[in-house]
């Protein structure tokens, strides 16, 4: 009996403490896990006061059998570090979504046309009215602005010549050469609008550029006649008298233009004289020569011709009706016809642009008529 009860009650009393011991366990771990577990030692920090434990614990990255608290130092202020395992828990990142081709190419047109149409929506209509421009030139006028200079627009008529114009309106003859990017012996053209500066003293002293291709060497047959040189005579070539630069009167120059009026001289804008008679009347040589140029200008002079004289001096006829009678290596005799006054170019009516030129550097032709309007016409 005494056996049965120490098996009986030291044994029963020790199944009850194993009972209770994994009953307490199991509470233990339930409160651990479900985060309620305030005074609970993990062995690793025997020290470490649990206080709001649970709290700071919050969404610690761990393995199953790792508790691992938060570094934490005792009545700091720093901010509590919670460990973790250093992997991203995602892409916080969302990448934008690419619009097609197709709507990107839709929106680039869809822009222009609005720059476009508000380009010509501040178009200066009355303006081109006014000056019978099209569109595009008010357009121009309006959009290409030339630094704040005002201006407005003239359309030539028929006799008009720059210097007319600027003596009409009151302004510089530069002005009218820089606002319209015309360069030194470019005329004008009849029915052509032109940019007229509203301030009276704009391009006062301005000079525009040349065409003109100067100085002696080989004679070259080129593509007008300002690259057109009258250099050294070919051997076929035949020449005008004089030798001596410095006497103009030995070249012996004839009339051009017999019959004609005098319309404009010589000036640092104007390279030649102009010389009108009727539509089609003969041009001639002034003076023996060989035909260097004879074609289309396409900066002014319209059908036109040049002849080397030799001895520096050659000669230039602009503004043909036609294409002239001669063609590039032609020899000439002083005085024959090698085309019809036209107005052909840039030019506001029938006339010949005539043009003296030393080593290819236009100067004034009256010099080799005596300085006499009425020897260079004939008609005194």
């Amino acid at each position: 009996m005494a056996k049965r009860n120490k098996r009986g009650g030291s044994g029963a009393n020790h199944d009850r403490n194993d009972r209770n011991d994994r009953n307490d366990r199991n509470d233990r771990d339930n409160r651990y896990d479900n985060g309620y577990d305030t005074g609970y030692d993990t062995g690793y920090d025997a020290g470490h006061d649990d206080t709001g434990y649970a709290e700071n614990r919050a969404l610690i990255a761990r393995g199953a059998d790792d508790y691992l608290p938060s570094t934490r130092v005792e009545n700091s202020k720093e901010p509590v570090i919670i460990p973790g395992t250093g992997v991203s828990m995602g892409n916080p990142f969302i990448k934008r979504r690419e619009r097609p081709l197709t709507m990107r190419l839709a929106i680039v047109t869809i822009t222009a046309c609005i720059i476009g149409t508000g380009l010509f929506a501040v178009t200066p209509l009355g303006t081109s009215a006014e000056s019978n421009l099209n569109a595009f030139q008010a357009l121009s006028g309006a959009v290409v602005v030339t630094k704040d200079v005002s201006f407005h627009w003239h359309t030539v008529t028929a006799g008009e010549t720059i210097e007319s114009i600027a003596s009409d309106e009151h302004v510089q003859i530069g002005g009218i050469y820089k606002l319209n990017n015309l360069l030194i012996g470019q005329e004008i053209t009849v029915g052509k609008a032109y940019k007229i500066p509203d301030d009276p003293f704009y391009g006062k002293d301005f000079r525009p550029d040349s065409l003109i291709v100067g100085g002696a060497g080989k004679t070259t047959f080129g593509d007008s006649p300002w690259t057109s040189i009258a250099g050294d005579p070919l051997q076929e070539a035949q020449c005008g008298p004089g030798v001596d630069p410095s006497d103009p009167n030995a070249y012996q120059l004839v009339q051009p233009n017999l019959g004609a009026h005098w319309v404009r001289g010589f000036t640092s804008w104007h390279n030649g004289v102009d010389i009108a008679a009727p539509a089609g009347n003969p041009i001639r040589a002034a003076q023996a020569g060989q035909v260097i140029w004879a074609g289309w200008d396409f900066f002014g002079l319209g059908w036109s011709v040049k002849i080397n004289h030799c001895h520096h001096i050659s000669t230039v006829y602009g503004h043909m009706i036609q294409a002239p009678n001669v063609k590039v290596g032609d020899n000439v005799e002083a005085g024959a016809i090698i085309g019809l006054e036209g107005s052909t170019g840039n030019s506001t009516g029938p006339h010949l642009h005539f043009m003296v030129e030393e080593d290819n550097n236009p100067v004034d032709p009256l010099k080799y008529f005596n300085w006499s309007i009425c020897d260079i016409l004939k008609a005194c």
